[in-house]
């Protein structure tokens, strides 16, 4: 018989969950107009705005009303964040978690880019003309998993943690042979804030990685020891950390 457990998630970083492009909204086709956008909004150049990927909800939308509209963190994009490294996803069910409308931004995705060549990189907004919804960071939620007993979800989130924490280390890793480089004196002072950041991280047993834009790893290819860039890095701007960190605690 499974048990129910419960179990408080905190984002640390913004969370990015978006569905198909084809629930995406359209500003040419009437889908939603620029002076419904909310005024002060934070990283996102409105007047540009041309597509808007919302983050999952309940029902049909025919145009964009974040105020009428249920969003809910899907329960498969937590379950996926626990089973890193864990062979027992098939007997682990986890809800969706209901976010309310105020946790959500609508803001442009920020990409440290053209990382190869030292004279053009910078970080930036990229595809300033897309916005993209998110769950802010320093947000916490409730939501419950059912698994066999709740020293199988300790195990769980154990095997997840050390799976997040190596790919950190890896991160870190690419970012610190990054500041190596000739780039403009605000580029690397801001990489090595990410790098910082992240370090501050490690100590952290709960400690996970949900959902994120490409993820911790986007930018790698990871072949024994050796690290590839390719020459991006997505990052939250306003904590300076990839997205889809989180600390998930069982209550």
């Amino acid at each position: 018989m499974m048990e129910k457990i419960s179990y408080q998630l905190t984002t640390l970083s913004s969370l990015v969950v978006s569905p198909r492009s084809a629930r995406a909204f359209y500003k040419e086709l009437n889908e939603f107009s620029l002076q419904e956008i909310k005024e002060g909004t934070d990283y996102l150049i409105k007047d540009k705005l041309k597509i808007i990927y919302p983050f999952y909800q309940y029902g049909i939308y025919t145009a964009y009303e974040p105020d009428k509209t249920e969003y809910y963190l899907p329960g498969s994009s937590i379950k996926g964040g626990l089973c890193q490294g864990s062979s027992i996803a098939g007997s682990l069910m986890v809800d969706d978690v209901l976010i309310p409308e105020e946790y959500i931004a609508l803001r442009n995705i920020y990409k440290a880019q053209y990382l190869d060549d030292d004279r053009n990189a910078d970080f930036k907004v990229f595809f300033d003309y897309v916005g993209v919804e998110m769950i802010r960071s320093e947000v916490s939620l409730k939501g419950e998993i059912n698994l066999d007993e709740i020293k199988a979800a300790s195990a769980l989130l154990t095997t997840a943690n050390e799976s997040t924490k190596v790919k950190i280390r890896q991160m870190k890793k690419y970012l610190c042979e990054l500041v190596k480089r000739d780039y403009c004196a605000e580029l690397l002072k801001q990489l090595q804030q990410v790098a910082e950041n992240l370090s501050s991280l490690l100590d952290n047993n709960n400690i996970f990685l949900l959902g994120g834009y490409k993820g911790l790893l986007h930018s790698m290819k990871v072949n024994s020891s050796l690290i590839e860039t390719s020459g991006a890095v997505f990052l939250d701007p306003e904590t300076m950390l990839p997205h889809g960190l989180v600390t998930i605690d069982i209550q």
